[in-house]
């Protein structure tokens, strides 16, 4: 009887040793399935560079595919502004509808070329949602001699 609950004794304490040492890989398993991102098999890859400038100071629109809603996660912006007053400080505005909601400008304003007068560089991680969406061009302070742009947005596609 004794050996008997020796055994017993000896085969529980082995199974707490190897449950100790196997279920925290399963349970991170289990735990990352149960919280996986839901829309991670629709996710599709989109990116597009838009030209804008100010002698044709008008919203570029950006297509997006019907069914699909646009998740911009990075905006960089590159290009060059002049005037003749004191000061400019070119804007590139996004403007994203979503939802069926109004749609609202989201307004990125580069900063100068330390070592080239009138270059502008900038990027920016960003989080916009978009079943429509513009860019365009826009200024603060004297206007522009010229003001162009060059807009490359990326992001990916989800189904809404």
């Amino acid at each position: 009887m004794k050996n008997k609950l020796l055994t017993l004794a000896a085969a529980l304490v082995l199974l707490a040793v190897v449950g100790k040492f196997y279920a925290k890989p399963v349970m991170a398993q289990i735990r990352a399935t149960l919280t996986q991102d839901v829309d991670q098999p629709a996710r599709q890859p989109f990116q597009v560079s838009v030209p804008v400038n100010f002698q044709n100071f008008t919203q570029t629109n950006i297509p997006i595919p019907a069914g699909k809603r646009l998740v911009i996660d990075y905006i960089s912006l590159n290009g060059a502004a002049q005037t003749s007053g004191a000061y400019i400080q070119p804007i590139v505005l996004v403007t994203a509808g979503v939802a069926g909601n109004q749609a609202v400008s989201y307004y990125f304003g580069p900063n100068p070329s330390t070592t080239t007068p009138g270059q502008y560089y900038a990027s920016y991680p960003v989080t916009i949602y978009a079943d429509s969406l513009n860019v365009s061009p826009a200024f603060a302070g004297y206007t522009p001699i010229f003001d162009t742009f060059e807009v490359n947005i990326s992001g990916h596609l989800i189904t809404p």
